[in-house]
């Protein structure tokens, strides 16, 4: 092996520490407030839902993380679904939210990525 082959294979190890870093460490989102409950919200729905679900899931090689969660809109509210003791009830939460979440072979390896929204109304005020 020549000198530019080891210091090429070097590189590739070392980004690939730092991708696995990367994605076990720093690409969870830490969220308090409704904007957990919409966190919740999301990933309660991934997990159940078959359009979110292939088979790479269902083989236990690949899983989902939310890895973002935005507020879009302050006014109006939104309704989602809160899970406790296994029964979903119907709550709302003030504005609106986006939800990025991504796909993980091995947990490692990023490999698709979608957004989810909340269904959100606008309040009229009455004057």
């Amino acid at each position: 092996m020549t000198k530019r082959e080891k210091s090429m294979l070097m590189v590739i190890l070392v980004l690939l520490v730092v991708l696995i870093c990367k994605s076990l460490l720093l690409d969870g989102v830490q969220v308090t407030g409704d904007a957990l409950l919409f966190k919740e919200f999301v990933e309660k729905t991934i997990k159940t839902d078959e359009k979110h679900t292939n088979f790479l899931e269902k083989m236990g090689i690949a899983n989902k993380k939310v890895v973002s969660i935005k507020k879009i809109h302050t006014k109006g509210t939104s309704s989602i679904l809160v899970y406790e003791e296994g029964k979903g009830k119907e709550m709302k939460i003030s504005g609106a939210y986006q939800a990025k979440i991504r796909g993980y072979i091995f947990q490692v390896i990023p490999y698709k990525e979608f957004k989810v929204k909340s269904q959100w109304s606008e309040e009229k005020v009455k004057k």
